[in-house]
């Protein structure tokens, strides 16, 4: 397995912005379904009771300018201190210019800075965390990191494959270089192009999902990989104080933790209310918990991509959920 290794770096905080507006998942899959009773196993199956979905006319870079203008304002940051934008997303506002030089302008941030997006679906919060903490470390400046899809922008009303689960979020965290090299990131990570057409968005189109194919593929490559991660990096749920999965399916992450041998109260949930978001769930999930300490975090799902990480977020880290 080859593992990534980043060291002299911190998150300084994470902010989620969460649409205002939450859909209650048993009315929803009832109009569906047309069946209420099919329409309650269905909520029962995934775990999901409700889901946080985004008004027309908001975009992904509308909720994760929110979370950057609140995050900024909580840590204190000065414009001059940011040396990067990233912003990772597969439902930009437009397909050029790109979501992070859009943040860039509407951050009133200074022009001598990278700004570029990172085209993932559910594993991208640990790709970017990854790029970022590079960075931060190669530029000594503090680097910006945008997450957030508003999938549900995407989706065919009547899809029951993805209106059960599929929900929208967007999220900024910044990571800033340290002089503390106690502790270093861990990363890896999967690609299998050859499945991808599990879980694809066509241009013009609307999101497909095979259902069955990403449950097959999160139950037993996903769990695999981070299976095989923990034994390389000697890595053991007592050993660490927290697991955030992707919010893909509540019944699917805990039988992962539960196959990982991670006891319930180490499990961090919030799809159960919010639903999945796409990358944006594990930040999402870390700030709407509270979430501290060593944790372990994974996403998986369109690419299809996985990604596994184990991270610090200390006491100091300001975590912060808005609303839009």
């Amino acid at each position: 397995m080859k593992t990534q290794t980043i060291g002299g770096v911190v998150i300084d905080g994470i902010c989620t912005c969460l649409p205002a507006k939450s859909e209650d998942n048993l009315a929803r899959c009832t109009e569906v379904y047309g069946d209420e009773k099919k329409a309650m196993s269905i909520v029962k199956a995934t775990g999901i009771s409700s889901r946080r979905i985004v008004e027309a006319g908001t975009s992904s870079l509308d909720l994760c300018v929110r979370a950057a203008q609140s995050l900024i304002a909580e840590v204190g940051v000065a414009p001059e201190e940011i040396g990067a934008v990233i912003d990772v997303t597969f439902t930009p506002e437009r397909p050029m210019p790109c979501n992070a030089c859009q943040a860039q302008r509407r951050l009133e941030l200074p022009k001598d800075l990278m700004a570029f997006d990172i085209n993932l679906a559910c594993s991208g919060w640990a790709y970017g965390l990854s790029v970022a903490g590079m960075l931060a470390k190669s530029l000594g400046q503090k680097v910006l990191l945008l997450d957030g899809d508003t999938q549900t922008t995407y989706m065919e009303k009547s899809d029951a494959a993805t209106v059960p689960v599929m929900a929208d979020a967007g999220t900024a965290t910044l990571v800033a270089p340290s002089e503390d090299v106690t502790e270093s990131w861990k990363f890896a990570f999967l690609t299998d192009g050859s499945k991808g057409d599990a879980l694809t968005l066509p241009f013009g189109g609307t999101i497909s999902m095979d259902g069955l194919g990403i449950f097959k593929f999160v139950t037993m490559d996903v769990l695999y990989f981070i299976r095989d991660f923990m034994a390389a990096e000697n890595l053991t749920p007592e050993r660490l104080d927290a697991f955030v999965p992707h919010q893909a399916n509540i019944f699917m992450i805990q039988q992962i933790a539960k196959k990982l041998k991670f006891p319930s109260e180490k499990l961090k949930i919030s799809g159960d209310v919010l639903g999945n978001s796409s990358s944006a769930t594990v930040p999402t999930t870390i700030a709407y918990t509270n979430a501290r300490g060593k944790m372990l975090i994974s996403g998986f799902g369109g690419g299809l991509s996985a990604s596994v990480g184990v991270i610090q977020v200390s006491e100091s880290c300001k975590l912060k959920v808005v609303e839009l």
